[in-house]
């Protein structure tokens, strides 16, 4: 997967310190397809959020309507994962429940992530034959997030209604345990939020242009 960060539009990858141009900026190329708006939570700061990281990330696939997204990650300060995907391509009416679905499994499975342990890690633990086993940690994690799905695959869909610009607007919701994911459609544009089920409902999410978000006022 291709994750191309906040650093994405910081400076002219393509320009040497010569001065003379380089190869165009595939970061560039990828935003200049992406042009439009995209969402984000307005002063995040009052529902305790905090900006963790904005990119682009996915890979090329027409038939794929997630597979180029925008996405704005926050924090809690309990440390609970909110984030605000950009889809590029709207999503078909018969694909919106996959596409819920895969954002509240891997809201739920994240935390699973930072919990398998890598072979060459000195702090393991030890075994008769020294680190512990990593092919049975990732047997345990695959089996974890095989429950999640089936979970998560058995909770019925909800319509709902989420507020964008100050409009609420139909929506597409699953909840599971305390996560939420939403899936709204906007004018050449789909969202999903995602995030705690408390905080979903509440915060204001507003469309602004991706490089007014890359490139604020100010920054250099």
């Amino acid at each position: 997967m291709d994750d191309v960060g906040r650093e994405a539009g910081q400076g002219r990858a393509g320009r040497p310190r010569s001065g003379r141009p380089g190869p165009p900026d595939p970061v560039d190329a990828r935003l200049a397809r992406f042009s439009g708006v995209v969402g984000e939570v307005v002063d995040p700061l009052i529902w305790g959020l905090d900006l963790e990281d904005e990119a682009l990330t996915g890979y090329d696939d027409e038939t794929d309507p997630t597979s180029d997204r925008f996405v704005r990650s926050y924090r809690t300060f309990a440390r609970e994962s909110f984030e605000v995907e950009t889809l590029r391509t709207p999503v078909a009416a018969d694909a919106v429940e996959d596409v819920v679905r895969a954002a509240a499994s891997g809201a739920l499975v994240a935390p699973l992530h930072a919990d398998i342990a890598s072979p060459v890690e000195p702090d393991t633990t030890q075994t008769p034959h020294g680190t512990s086993d990593f092919a049975d940690d990732f047997a345990d994690y695959r089996s974890a997030m095989r429950s999640i799905v089936t979970e998560v695959d058995a909770v019925p869909l909800e319509s709902a209604e989420l507020t964008v610009d100050g409009t609420s607007r139909p929506a597409t919701r699953v909840r599971v345990r305390d996560v939420t994911a939403v899936h709204v459609s906007l004018p050449g544009r789909d969202l999903v939020v995602t995030g705690p089920a408390d905080l979903v409902d509440r915060v204001d999410v507003v469309t602004r242009p991706i490089r007014s978000l890359l490139h604020p006022p100010g920054r250099r």
